[in-house]
């Protein structure tokens, strides 16, 4: 594609930061059982800022164009935008439908400083992104002056089944990860996402990781206070039980 629509999302971001010091950047990303599902990006501004936004946005990328060449895929079916105005902020978003996400990014492809690939390996499926600003062709002039502090990019992952990913998973089915734009755009630093699915639903009582160790804690502190009054029963009950002795 001529334009990335990965580059858009930077470029907003930047000139949102520019505005008004915070920006919400959200990539969603649904699976479902046969491999189809939806592709999402939403951009929201702070409503009193929005109109400046507008007059800074260059000619030609307008979400319409950005998104025509990805629209002319064959795995593509819909490209829906959208703009309206919630919890103070005025949202741009572009919603993709896709067949088959292992047939449109089944080869790694690279768009500015994102890297996103879905490939099948024996029966599962992986889910990788990559941000890397160093070594991309993109050059924001004076991003280190910036204020990012508040900027995020969250990504979210639903498909029938996560099997592991190295961001959070709340779900049996759902990854998260919420990415800090300054660690990105000032630090330097690479992200890597990734995540291993199945197109299968989950079967059983998922339990997150985050609440797997309290509840292990919790349940041995209920074990040691149950052992400690057994043993106080026990004790109060024998000395009950005991015949008195007399001594001469």
């Amino acid at each position: 594609m001529r334009r990335s629509y990965i580059i858009l999302f930077v470029c907003l971001t930047v000139m949102v930061m520019l505005l008004s010091g915070c920006v919400s950047l959200v990539e969603e990303i649904t699976i479902r059982e046969d491999g189809s599902g939806t592709l999402r990006f939403a951009l929201g501004v702070e409503s009193e800022n929005y109109q400046a936004f507008q007059e800074a946005i260059p000619e030609g990328f307008d979400l319409e164009n950005l998104f025509s060449g990805l629209g002319r895929d064959e795995n593509v079916t819909a490209v829906d935008i959208d703009r309206y105005l919630q919890d103070g902020r005025n949202w741009e978003t572009v919603e993709l439908t896709v067949t088959d996400f292992t047939a449109v990014f089944g080869q790694a492809r690279r768009i500015g400083p994102i890297t996103i690939t879905f490939q099948e390996e024996e029966g599962a499926y992986r889910f990788t992104q990559t941000i890397d600003l160093a070594s991309s062709t993109l050059v924001i002039p004076g991003v280190n002056l910036m204020d990012f502090s508040d900027g995020t990019y969250g990504v979210t992952l639903n498909t029938p089944q996560v099997l592991s990913t190295n961001g959070v998973q709340p779900a049996a089915g759902i990854g998260t990860w919420s990415i800090p734009l300054d660690e990105v755009l000032q630090g330097g630093s690479t992200v890597f996402l990734r995540a291993d699915y199945l197109l299968d639903p989950y079967e059983g009582v998922f339990i997150p990781w985050e609440l797997f160790f309290p509840y292990v804690v919790i349940g041995f502190l209920a074990l040691g206070g149950m052992a400690v009054l057994v043993v106080i029963l026990v004790n109060t009950t024998s000395k009950r039980d005991k015949a008195p002795t007399l001594k001469f």
